[in-house]
């Protein structure tokens, strides 16, 4: 973890937060199916396509307000965005983003 950390992978006392801003959700009919962003990640800002495998929405029976959850993933190129640690030695770029979401809605 502590090597994950350092200024050789992740550099998080530069760099703590990795953040992804959406611009567009991709509808097949009434299904939500994607989302079109940018993920900023050691300074360095890339489109970042995130489909979605599952999404729902329901009324939460203790809290009496809507609740959805989702499901995405993606594939991102780490070099792309600085992190080539153990590329020459024979590691992947390629890194599968899998990503779970829970939301409440706030009352108006």
């Amino acid at each position: 973890n502590e090597k994950a950390r350092g200024d050789e992978m992740f550099n998080v006392a530069k760099f703590p937060t990795i953040v992804y801003k959406s611009n567009a959700l991709k509808f097949d009919g009434d299904k939500l199916v994607g989302v079109d962003g940018e993920m900023t990640m050691l300074g360095v800002t890339k489109p970042m396509a995130l489909k979605i495998t599952h999404f729902k929405c329901l009324m939460h029976p203790l809290l009496k307000r809507e609740v959805c959850g989702a499901d995405a993933e993606a594939v991102i190129n780490r070099a792309d965005f600085g992190v080539d640690y153990a590329l020459g030695m024979g590691f992947k770029p390629q890194v599968k983003l899998l990503i779970s979401i829970e939301a409440i809605k706030n009352p108006s």
